[in-house]
C-alpha cells in the first residue's frame, strides 16, 4: 500500500483487496481528514451537503451540538457550538432527535425533548457554509407522557412525534400522534396532526388524521412517505379497546391525502387482522405509481406461515386499491446460504430496510435477529440482540424475487432493537438509549448497504481472527466489544461477493473500525463519509473518512 500526504495533513490510500482476482470495476479511493480524539458520550453525525461540504455534529451531553464544516478539500471552515433558545442544550438525557437531513445545503435538525412531562419537537436550521443556527422553531407540543398506554396485540397507541422527508425533493412532514387513554372530553378525531412543509420551510397545510373515532380510536404509527408537494402517504396500525369486538382489534391501514383533498384516503389490509407486534416501511415508486409497504409481524395468528413473518404490499399510488399483498420470500438467499453458508435450515433474516426503485422493483435489506438476557442488575443491561448474518434480496415490480445472496456476520447489540432498525437509523433518528458509554455499542454494529451502478458494497465491522478465508461458520465469534474489531468491506454482485479492505490490511496490533451509525451515502455522487477509529496498540484517534466508490 502507498500513502501520500498533502500539506493540508490529509492522506489518500489506495485501495487494497485480500488476494482476489482483479476486477475491472474501478478501486475506491479513500481520503482522510486530520484525527481528533475519540468520540465520547453523545451521538454523532455527519452529513454530506450538495454545495459539497460536510457537516459532522457532535451531541454533547454538556456542551449542547458541536458543529464542524469541512469544505471540499476535506479541511475544517468553521466550527460552532449550538444552545438553543427554545430547548435544554445540558438535557440530553430527556433528548432525542426524529431526524436530520440535508436541505437547501441546510443541516435540518428535529430535536425531542420532554418539557415538564410534555413531549416538545424543535427545529434547527443550520447554514450549510459556516455551521451557524439560522432558524429555530417549536413545531409541536403533546400532552403528558404521565398517562395510562393503549396496548392491544402488543402494538402500541402511538404518543410521539415522527418526522420523514421525500428522498427526490426538499418537502418534508411531521406528524404528532398523542396517544394514551382517551380523556372524557377528547376527541379521537383531533389526536393525530400531519403538517407539511416546503424545502425552505413553509407550512403547507395541517391535517388532521383519524380511521374510525368509534371503532378504531387508537393508533399506532409505523411510517409515512412524502411525494414531494403532492401528496403525504401514512401507515397505521388501527387499534380497538373493546374487548366484544373480535378479529378486529388491531389493522393496517394505509392513507393518503394530496394537496386538493381535504382529508385521508384509507385501505385497510384484511389479513392483517390481530398482528402483533407490526412494524413497517412506506415507499412510493413514481414511474409506475405504485406505493409500496413492507409489513413485519412477529404473530400472524396462522400456522402455515413460520413467524416472525414479513409480507410486501403493492397499491396504487392514486387510488390506494390494493394490486397484490403476498408473504415476502427469500428462497434465493436460502439457496445461496445452504451451497455456500453450510446453512441445513432456511434463511431466517428480518427485514432491516425497503429500497424501492424507480421502475417498480425493489431491494430487501435482511439481518437475523434475535433477543436474549443475561443476568445482572441493569435491567437495560440485562437485554440483548444478536445481529447477525445479512441478506440481500432483489424483488420486480411484482414482488416476485429475482435474486439473492448473503454475508456472514456475527454481532451482540446491548439492549433490545425491532426490526427496520436499518431503516430508522437512516433517518438519523436517535436518543440515549445507554448511558453507559463502554457499552454503547450499537452505532458500530448492523451494516451499511452502499449502491453504485457498476456493484454494492456492504460495511461491517468484524474480528480479525474470523475475516480471514478458512474459518467455518460454526466457528465464529459474535462481535461485542470494539477492543479488536475492523472495518471489512464487500463488493458484491448477484454473481459474486468480493472481500476488500477500504483502509488497509489489518494487522495484530493495528486496525481500523467505523462508527456506521454516524455515516451518509450520496448515492448521485457514490461517496459516503464515516468516522474512522484508528487503533494502534492501546492508542485510538479518530477521523473523517471520505471514500469515492
Amino acid at each position: 500500500m502507498k500513502y501520500f500526504r498533502t500539506g493540508m495533513g490529509l492522506f489518500f490510500l489506495l485501495f487494497t483487496s485480500h488476494s482476489f482476482a482483479q476486477t475491472p470495476t474501478p478501486a475506491p479511493s479513500v481520503q482522510l481528514s486530520a484525527t481528533f480524539p475519540e468520540p465520547g458520550e453523545g451521538f454523532d453525525k455527519l452529513v454530506l451537503l450538495p454545495g459539497g461540504n460536510t457537516c459532522y455534529l457532535h451531541f454533547d451531553k454538556k456542551q449542547g451540538i458541536i458543529v464542524n464544516i469541512y469544505n471540499e478539500q476535506h479541511s475544517i471552515a468553521a466550527t460552532e457550538v449550538i444552545k438553543g433558545n427554545l430547548w435544554d442544550a445540558s438535557n440530553m438525557n430527556d433528548t432525542e432527535i426524529d431526524g436530520i437531513y440535508a436541505i437547501n445545503n441546510q443541516v435540518v435538525i428535529f430535536l425531542q425533548q420532554l418539557v415538564k412531562y410534555k413531549p416538545n419537537l424543535y427545529r434547527l436550521v443550520l447554514d450549510g457554509n459556516n455551521g451557524k443556527l439560522i432558524q429555530e422553531d417549536k413545531l409541536g407540543e403533546l400532552p403528558t407522557v404521565l398517562h395510562r398506554d393503549v396496548m392491544v396485540q402488543d402494538n402500541l397507541a402511538s404518543h410521539d412525534f415522527y418526522v420523514s422527508k421525500d428522498p427526490m425533493s426538499g418537502y418534508y412532514a411531521v406528524a404528532s400522534f398523542a396517544g394514551g387513554e382517551l380523556q372524557r372530553k377528547e376527541s379521537a378525531a383531533e389526536r393525530v396532526q400531519i403538517l407539511h412543509f416546503t424545502p425552505d420551510h413553509q407550512l403547507i397545510r395541517r391535517s388532521f388524521y383519524s380511521v374510525s373515532e368509534t371503532d378504531y380510536p387508537y393508533l399506532g404509527y409505523m411510517d409515512m412517505a412524502v411525494q414531494g408537494a403532492e401528496k403525504i402517504y401514512l401507515a397505521t396500525v388501527a387499534l380497538s379497546s373493546r374487548r366484544s369486538l373480535k378479529d378486529t382489534s388491531a389493522l393496517v391501514v394505509i392513507s393518503a391525502i394530496g394537496k386538493n383533498d381535504s382529508s385521508f384516503i384509507h385501505t385497510m389490509l384484511p389479513y392483517t387482522a390481530n398482528f402483533t407486534d407490526i412494524h413497517a416501511s412506506i415507499q412510493y415508486a413514481a414511474a409506475v405509481n405504485s406505493l409500496q409497504v413492507l409489513l413485519t409481524t412477529t404473530n400472524n395468528q396462522s400456522s402455515k406461515t413460520p413467524v416472525p413473518a414479513s409480507y410486501m404490499n403493492y397499491l396504487d399510488g392514486g387510488t390506494l386499491a390494493s394490486k397484490t399483498s403476498q408473504p415476502l420470500a427469500t428462497d434465493k438467499i436460502t439457496a445461496f446460504a445452504q451451497q455456500k453458508m453450510k446453512y441445513t435450515d432456511a434463511y431466517t433474516g428480518q427485514p432491516q430496510a425497503l429500497i424501492t426503485h424507480e421502475d417498480g422493483s425493489s431491494t430487501i435489506l435482511l439481518e437475523t435477529m434475535s433477543q436474549f438476557t443475561t443476568t445482572g442488575s441493569n435491567s437495560w443491561n440485562k437485554m440483548h440482540t444478536n445481529m447477525n448474518d445479512i441478506g440481500v434480496s432483489r424483488l420486480d415490480a411484482s414482488g416476485h424475487e429475482q435474486s439473492g445472496y448473503a454475508l456472514v456476520k456475527m454481532q451482540i447489540a446491548n439492549g433490545s432493537y425491532d426490526p427496520l432498525y436499518f431503516h430508522r437509523k437512516k433517518k438519523g433518528q436517535w436518543y440515549f438509549r445507554n448511558r453507559i458509554q463502554v457499552l454503547n455499542t450499537t452505532p458500530y454494529l448492523s451494516y451499511e448497504y452502499l449502491p453504485t451502478p457498476k456493484a454494492t458494497y456492504i460495511i461491517f465491522n468484524d474480528y480479525l481472527a474470523y475475516l480471514d478465508q478458512g474459518g467455518t461458520y460454526q466457528d465464529k465469534k459474535p462481535l461485542r466489544y470494539l477492543t479488536e474489531a475492523n472495518t471489512v468491506c464487500y463488493r458484491c454482485t448477484d454473481a459474486s461477493q468480493e472481500r476488500l479492505f477500504l483502509f488497509g490490511t489489518p494487522e495484530t496490533f493495528k486496525g481500523y473500525y467505523c462508527m456506521l451509525g454516524a455515516s451518509d451515502y450520496d448515492e448521485k455522487k457514490a461517496t459516503y463519509t464515516t468516522i474512522m477509529i484508528t487503533r494502534k496498540g492501546e492508542e485510538k484517534k479518530a477521523c473523517i473518512a471520505w471514500v469515492k466508490f
